[in-house]
């Protein structure tokens, strides 16, 4: 491995974001300055980043091989060494899928342990994508599992819709981030910030909606019919349809976004898709990460918190002609 990559300063190990996209994604070159790394989806992901090195591609990165979805990986040593060769700023193992089990935890600890000690014998990160119940109902049994394996954990929440909106999930991430070393959190959206905030090394952010969690078969993800992009509103702390936006802005609401791309112009503009909704989606996640994670570590949780009861107290404000309500996740954040 070039001595360019070393191991020895992983960024992604002390308080960080990244992108979680696939290695096909237009995008690289764009996400790459505003965040502090990649996270690169698929088993394709280190021979794409290794083409993109040869050419100059200089950005940490992650490569998640989604193994835990019954995607094809090599072995787990041979799939670490590919990582290691495409200058991964820290190897994870293929991953596994924890299912929900409300009464049996044996499968659960036999899984975890089994991943753990292959992750201490490669020097990876184990990657364990759990059912969101998991995190919501079984907070404690989790916690314990996960912190007793002596290796770094990088976590997937899986469910049909928002993982963080299943019941008591946002009060369990935070419990896990506060109490297990070393937790990194991927393919989420923007509540993985909020489990930094409290002790996890590294939040991963998808900007689609299936890269923004894990869904198994059974899951059966709700789809809306409204097919217009999918805009994260920095103010409301949430990803609403652009033809709801539009809606808003013909009844009068002021939705315009002062960020670079936008630069005060509305955001009813996207209900036209010949405008590129993913540019501003980056640079307000951006935003957003980077005031938290920016923060001085003794402040970064009332910092994180502020933000969150202040975008749920716009809602519903006389004259907004918004969005009535929050939804479960926000509330969650807002209310702990």
């Amino acid at each position: 491995m070039s001595t360019l990559f070393s191991r020895a300063a992983a960024r992604t190990s002390n308080t960080s974001f990244s992108f979680y996209l696939p290695p096909t994604s237009k995008y690289l070159h764009a996400a790459a300055p505003l965040a502090d790394a990649l996270t690169i989806a698929g088993p394709k992901g280190p021979a794409a980043i290794r083409k993109l090195r040869d050419e100059g591609f200089a950005s940490a990165v992650l490569f998640d091989g989604v193994g835990y979805g019954g995607r094809d990986l090599p072995p787990a040593a041979v799939w670490v060494e590919e990582q290691r060769r495409a200058g991964a700023d820290r190897e994870l193992l293929p991953g596994v899928f924890l299912p929900w089990d409300k009464e049996d935890f044996t499968t659960a600890s036999t899984l975890i342990s089994s991943e753990a000690m292959v992750a201490r014998d490669l020097g990876a990160s184990m990657v364990i994508a759990v059912d969101a119940r998991w995190v919501g109902k079984r907070t404690e049994e989790l916690t314990d599992m996960l912190r007793g394996t002596g290796a770094p954990v990088a976590m997937i929440l899986a469910a049909g819709g928002d993982p963080l909106a299943v019941r008591g999930a946002v009060r369990g991430l935070r419990w896990l981030a506060t109490r297990v070393p070393n937790l990194s959190v991927l393919r989420c959206d923007h509540g993985a910030i909020g489990a930094v905030t409290f002790g996890a090394v590294h939040a991963a952010i998808g900007l689609t909606t299936g890269n923004r969690h894990f869904a198994t078969s059974g899951m059966r993800p709700h789809k809306l019919a409204d097919p217009t992009a999918r805009l994260f509103l920095r103010n409301l702390l949430d990803w609403f349809r652009a033809g709801d936006v539009a809606g808003w802005a013909a009844a009068g609401a002021d939705i315009t976004c002062p960020l670079p791309g936008c630069d005060g112009h509305s955001l009813a503009r996207f209900l036209d898709r010949d405008n590129d909704a993913v540019l501003h989606n980056l640079h307000a996640l951006a935003d957003f990460a980077d005031w938290i994670i920016g923060a001085e570590p003794e402040e970064r949780a009332a910092t994180f918190m502020t933000e969150c009861r202040d975008a749920a107290q716009r809602y519903g404000l006389a004259g907004f002609k918004g969005p009535e309500e929050p939804k479960p996740q926000l509330t969650g954040w807002a209310l702990l």
